[in-house]
């Protein structure tokens, strides 16, 4: 990866997700780091469009002034090639026009620190940018701080990973020789797929396997993180099957595993 977006509402939240993109950083030496920060008008007539954009702009840019005179008082910008963009768009929008490549770029975004729906947890249109950005997005809870990723979890559902996916996942692996991957499928009647669908090397990325029971799969994996050590849960968007349903609009608002740890959604790509 060559560089992470941390967006940013000047908030407290914001601030903690960019000291979290900041630490995951340098453990991937990751040494650029753009803070974005999207507006967009409502609608309204030609004339008082114009005014409005006018006032966002200049509440925008001078918000970015200001978080990043706070960013070089706090000598992060002595270790990180910091850049900062102002975008007329929405936010998921502004975050892809700075994406060239899935690979190359790591969205590092804050939530509300709720617990509840998608929407509660991280504003709708964080929401939307953890379901429609073209690359990997994590989401840190507000008090979050990163400590390295020893316990990362992947709920699966045992579909085949992506070559782009393997690669994270075995990046995130590597960070730290006591890394483990637990990998937590919960069963379900008429499931056709098993581990091996997955087409994950034990050697490339050590990993072992936990099948759980449950009815309701949002709940039972959120049950499991709730009981277990967890410094990184991964799940897979997909355009199908659960994990693909879970992020559609009408199952989000079961979803509450964000208010636990930080999340890492990934997009199934070729």
């Amino acid at each position: 990866m060559k560089q992470i977006i941390v967006p940013t509402d000047f908030s407290k939240g914001a601030w903690n997700a960019l000291q979290y993109a900041a630490a995951i950083g340098e453990a991937l030496e990751i040494r650029e780091i753009l803070v974005l920060n999207a507006y967009s008008a409502p609608h309204a007539g030609a004339a008082t469009l114009v005014s409005i954009d006018r006032i966002m702009q200049q509440d925008s840019e001078e918000g970015l002034t200001n978080f990043m005179d706070k960013v070089k008082e706090s000598g992060l910008s002595a270790r990180f090639n910091f850049h900062s963009k102002s975008i007329h768009a929405g936010l998921t929008d502004a975050i892809n026009s700075q994406v060239d490549d899935y690979n190359e770029s790591l969205v590092v975004m804050g939530s509300l620190g709720e617990t509840g729906t998608i929407e509660k947890i991280i504003g709708s249109n964080a929401s939307a940018v953890a379901i429609k950005a073209q690359c990997p997005v994590i989401v840190i809870p507000p008090t979050a701080e990163f400590t390295g990723c020893k316990h990362v979890i992947l709920g699966s559902d045992f579909d085949h990973l992506s070559d782009r996916n393997l690669r994270i996942l075995h990046t995130i692996v590597s960070l730290d020789p006591s890394t483990h991957l637990q990998i937590v499928h919960v069963k379900r009647e008429g499931d056709t797929l098993t581990e091996a669908s997955m087409g994950l090397d034990q050697n490339a990325i050590p990993h072992t396997v936990e099948e759980v029971d449950g009815e309701n799969v949002s709940e039972t994996l959120d049950g499991y993180v709730s009981t277990h050590d967890t410094d990184l849960l991964v799940l897979i968007k997909r355009e199908s099957g659960f994990f693909g349903s879970m992020f559609q609009k009408s199952t989000t608002k079961n979803l509450t595993l964000l208010g636990h740890v930080p999340l890492l959604i990934l997009k199934q790509i070729d």
